[in-house]
């Protein structure tokens, strides 16, 4: 059963209880209350009775039982007392409510020790021998300081009945309208409960809280979270290894701890703070704070910084940049300007001066085709710039590279880095496939077209067996922390309304991407 369900019948069942135990007791106490009412007003009728002149005397005639029936009638009508019976002194019945009794003698034992005692008081007493219990109240007559009799009035439990009868549909009415608001307000209350659950049930909240918490606990970046009164309530992993916090931090002042001014910031402007800091023990964070705010946008909640490693940020913006390649091809450059100027070096010393004329015409010549087969079909100097560093590190690798005939690219194109971007990643792909080829060959086209821009990379490496695997973030085949950049290579492409193809088989793979050109505003 769902726990609203649960909580709309415990709600409701227990009401319900409530209210039927509370009308039962309203009733047993209207019942009591209707009694002592009845209690009283026999009391009343039978003192009043009693001190009527006329029953007093009377009740001394032989004849006198005829105007105290008469009398006895009028008051029971007049009072709605069910019956008035009067016996004289030796228990002879001068009113009875059936006419036959009269002048016959009372049998009740309790009545006629009433008549024996000198002088007897009123008497209350409760009788359930006829069909409707009812109350008797037993009041003496006195004439001239003697006994003459009793005066006996009695009130049937018929008329508390009665008079209950004329309120009971109200009441009755009353308990069920109660339980129907409680059942109504009951199913409110577990509506709100599982509206304000989302409509999920505990174990789904357990559920989803487990994941989140391990969501936040295996993030590589750390969070860290206060509430509106800058207490630590919580921080993940990563936070506990950037920030060095532990569990005893849990709960204390932002105050006591190095990113107490941002963290105050962020709560006094409602803004989010973006900073750079470093921890204790030397290691620089990038951070940003933001503030966590009510639904209306007004009142602060609390705040929530997430850390990063800042050499790993510049890392991975170094990857996604290209610049990293770029520093590499320089590298490469240096790196083989110095083993060809070792070369020239040996052979001078060898005096073997035409083989080092002939060494230094050859890498001025091929170094020169290169150069200006760049200046004069790749316009752009940041991609030429690009090209060139990469020739340079394939000529470090033995590794033969060559810029296709027909390649031409115009400068201001407005896609010179995403086209680096492109390039950048390709070609080192390229070359660290090659990086164990004996004879490994790598091929660079840019073709411009009036409306577009097609870039391929071609290489003779063993090639690819899932060329769709390629493209999955944080997917590699040369070991962990790699996989972005055809990821993010793809990305680009996609957004920017272009396609990215792969052909692959062993000794031949290519990378074709086409990339749609920027309306001439969208240059300027």
């Amino acid at each position: 059963m769902k726990l609203n369900r649960k909580i709309s019948l415990a709600t409701s069942l227990f009401t319900t209880v409530m209210i039927l135990m509370i009308g039962l007791l309203v009733f047993k106490q209207w019942f009591s209350t209707l009694e002592t009412q009845l209690e009283f007003s026999a009391r009343d009728l039978a003192i009043t009775i009693s001190g009527m002149e006329a029953v007093q005397f009377n009740l001394t005639r032989s004849n006198g039982s005829i105007p105290i029936q008469r009398k006895a009638e009028e008051l029971k009508l007049a009072t709605r007392t069910q019956y008035i019976h009067i016996i004289n002194a030796e228990g002879i019945y001068y009113a009875h409510t059936y006419p036959g009794f009269l002048n016959t003698r009372e049998k009740d034992p309790f009545i006629l020790d009433q008549l024996k005692t000198p002088y007897p008081e009123m008497v209350i007493r409760h009788l359930d021998s006829s069909p409707l219990p009812s109350i008797e109240a037993i009041a003496p007559v006195y004439y001239q300081g003697e006994l003459a009799g009793l005066v006996i009035a009695g009130m049937l439990n018929g008329r508390i009945y009665q008079d209950i009868r004329l309120n009971l549909d109200t009441f009755i009415l009353f308990i069920i309208l109660a339980v129907f608001i409680s059942i109504y307000s009951s199913g409110i209350l577990s509506y709100n409960i599982k509206k304000s659950m989302h409509g999920m049930e505990p174990e789904e909240i357990s559920r989803l809280l487990g994941q989140r918490a391990m969501t936040l606990e295996n993030l590589k970046e750390g969070i860290i979270t206060i509430d509106q009164n800058a207490r630590i309530v919580y921080f993940n992993a990563a936070a506990r290894f950037l920030t060095g916090l532990n569990s005893s931090d849990m709960n204390q002042p932002v105050d006591l701890y190095y990113f107490k001014e941002e963290f105050n910031q962020c709560l006094e402007l409602k803004k989010a703070l973006h900073t750079d800091l470093v921890s204790p023990s030397g290691l620089a964070l990038q951070c940003r704070f933001e503030p966590i705010l009510d639904d209306h946008g007004t009142a602060v909640l609390g705040a929530t910084a997430l850390m990063e490693d800042l050499t790993e940020v510049r890392a991975r913006a170094e990857e996604i940049t290209g610049i990293r390649q770029i520093n590499e091809g320089l590298r490469a450059q240096n790196h083989e300007f110095l083993n060809k100027l070792h070369t020239i070096s040996g052979l001078i010393q060898l005096e073997e001066y035409e083989e080092a004329i002939q060494f230094i015409t050859g890498i001025s010549h091929n170094r020169k085709e290169m150069i200006a087969r760049l200046n004069s079909r790749i316009k752009d100097p940041s991609v030429a710039g690009l090209l060139l560093g990469k020739y340079n590190k394939a000529q470090e690798q033995k590794v033969s590279c060559y810029l296709e005939d027909n390649s031409f690219l115009e400068d201001n194109t407005g896609l010179t880095d995403q086209i680096n971007l492109i390039l950048g990643n390709l070609i080192e792909n390229s070359l660290e496939e090659l990086r164990d080829s004996a004879e490994g060959s790598l091929m660079v086209k840019i073709h411009q077209k009036p409306s577009s821009v097609t870039l391929q990379v071609a290489d003779t490496g063993s090639g690819i067996k899932d060329t769709e695997s390629i493209f999955l973030k944080g997917f590699s085949t040369k070991g962990p922390g790699r996989g972005l950049g055809l990821y993010l290579i793809r990305e680009k492409i996609t957004r920017s309304g272009g396609s990215i193809e792969v052909n692959s088989q062993p000794g031949n793979t290519c990378f074709t991407v086409k990339l749609p050109l920027p309306q001439k505003k969208e240059r300027e």
